[in-house]
């Protein structure tokens, strides 16, 4: 096959690699819009964290269990042992969009490429991605997964659950009310609506507390291409690191022949720069993106990708790889950084308004917990979202319930289905209805029927426990108009009260609710 055909099944495997990925996503967008009671999602929503060795190695290893998909990380490290980083160069979702993302016409003009680009990065930088991947593992053996919010595919996930889709969503939804005002255009609209803007968005209008800074970070590390084409691959991605390491070993290698004329055509094509001038346009192994750019680029044949056996060695180390000082230094990093979130005080790292998915008592939540999202994308009502500071450093981007945003639906177990870890886990829809994941507690300075004598029983209507964790009391009061009425008072049974926050999020008062949803260590009842 020629290099170019090479080059083009390469890009052809991206795109259907990242329409693969679009698909696990939107296939769990519309089954969660309307849910039945008890529905299962379908199986492989959380493939390509079976494919990811970062995922699923640090889980293991923070949680102290095995976690279903082993044979798919497997098949990843094998394909890496035996091609060297092809993850990154054919598969990786956010690597193709950073592909994608990148200026490509700087690099398509080499003699003007200097006049716009700022100074090319140190090449020690690349050692900043096996120090993060070090500190990483190291801190999951601790039992720490906080800078797990790195991996890429989390990344991507993150950003699409919580920032991109939920923009073009309301982009999409704000363009229809405007064009809608145009009665000459319905004829158009109506159809297009109902075959393609309804199934895919499904008339929701999502609302994410942690949109800003996650889309920003996301923005930061696509604006990094700016400096460095596929900045994120060359420097800082541990999943990237881990590979790389991985690379050294492999038994397919690029090679330079003696046809080559130095005429640096590959050098310019190379996105992640690794090829050296110095060694006779040589790479590095655990640099190489398998992109095939250069082989395609090259007019006189002088590249090519061959095995290495019988003969094979371990590939040439490099300043910029990992030595004892970094394997000590990243066990600094990580002692350092467990020990700074296990010092936080207990009111901060468990505080009372953080309410966990159901079921995350039961699990080492925090350990097995990869900041993926996946939770927050099949909530149905919009209720779990991203925490950043609010529980400690060691929760960043864990999910939480905010009920004054959306319950835990009663009749949905969605979260647990779709944990690609078992943080969550996949209780049956029986056993999650009984599952306490809070305590409500009134206020009677803020409830309508207590604080002003004004009837409501919604809190007490929308309950879906059978025996009602919300009860009435029947009491006789004079109004502001100076007559007396009879109105109902509410009164939490806590014994019976699983906190789903339905009655904090219907609550008719303004601003903050009069009932209000607290994690199950804080006393429940009334205030």
């Amino acid at each position: 096959m020629s290099a170019k055909r090479w080059r083009r099944l390469r890009q052809t495997v991206q795109i259907l690699g990242l329409l693969f990925f679009m698909y696990l996503f939107l296939i769990i967008v519309q089954e969660q819009a309307n849910p039945t009671p008890g529905y299962q999602l379908r199986n492989g929503t959380h493939l390509f964290y079976r494919f990811d060795p970062l995922v699923m190695l640090t889980a293991m290893l923070a949680g102290r269990t095995l976690i279903e998909g082993i044979p798919l990380m497997v098949m990843t490290l094998l394909l890496t042992l035996f091609f060297g980083r092809v993850w990154c160069g054919w598969l990786c979702p956010f690597g193709t969009v950073l592909e994608w993302l990148s200026p490509k016409k700087m690099k398509a003009k080499p003699s003007k490429r200097a006049e716009f680009q700022l100074a090319k990065p140190p090449d020690s930088w690349r050692a900043i991605k096996y120090g993060l991947l070090f500190t990483l593992i190291l801190a999951a053996l601790l039992g720490n997964q906080s800078l797990l919010f790195l991996d890429p595919i989390t990344i991507l996930m993150r950003t699409m659950t919580s920032a991109l889709w939920p923009m073009l969503s309301y982009g999409v939804h704000q363009a229809e009310v405007f064009l809608y005002q145009f009665d000459s255009l319905s004829p158009l609209l109506d159809p297009l609506h109902a075959n393609l803007i309804y199934p895919l968005f499904q008339d929701m209008q999502p609302v994410f507390s942690q949109a800003v800074p996650i889309f920003l970070f996301f923005a930061g590390i696509v604006a990094l291409n700016w400096w460095a084409e596929r900045f994120w691959c060359r420097y800082l991605c541990p999943l990237g690191g881990l590979l790389g390491l991985l690379a050294k070993f492999s038994l397919i290698r690029r090679e330079v022949g003696e046809q080559c004329e130095n005429c640096a055509l590959c050098l310019h094509d190379c996105p992640t720069d690794t090829i050296d001038p110095k060694n006779g346009y040589r790479s590095d192994p655990s640099e190489c993106l398998v992109c095939y750019d250069c082989l395609a680029s090259c007019p006189h044949n002088g590249i090519a990708f061959r095995r290495q056996w019988p003969n094979w060695q371990l590939a040439a180390w490099h300043d910029y790889d990992p030595s004892r000082r970094q394997a000590l230094t990243a066990l600094g990093a990580a002692v350092v950084t467990v020990s700074l979130a296990g010092v936080e005080p207990i009111t901060k790292r468990q505080p009372p308004t953080m309410i966990r998915p159901p079921g995350a008592t039961l699990t080492d939540f925090e350990a097995l917990c990869i900041r993926c999202g996946g939770c927050i994308r099949v909530c149905p009502t919009q209720g779990l979202q991203s925490s950043m500071v609010e529980g400690g450093w060691q929760n960043l981007f864990t999910p939480q319930l905010v009920p004054r945003l959306g319950q835990c639906s009663f009749d949905c177990n969605a979260c647990g289905q779709v944990c690609p870890t078992g943080a969550i886990p996949p209780l049956p829809l029986e056993q999650k209805q009984q599952t306490i994941i809070g305590l409500a507690r009134l206020d009677k300075n803020r409830c309508l029927p207590w604080a002003y004598n004004i009837p409501c029983i919604v809190c007490e209507e929308m309950c879906p426990i059978a025996d009602k964790a919300i009860q009435l009391e029947e009491v006789t009061v004079v109004n502001a108009n100076k007559e007396s009425i009879t109105l109902q008072r509410p009164h939490v049974i806590k014994q019976l009260c699983i906190g789903c926050g339905i009655c904090e999020y219907k609550c008719p008062m303004g601003g903050e609710s009069a009932i209000r949803i607290f994690a199950p260590t804080e006393a429940g009842g009334e205030v």
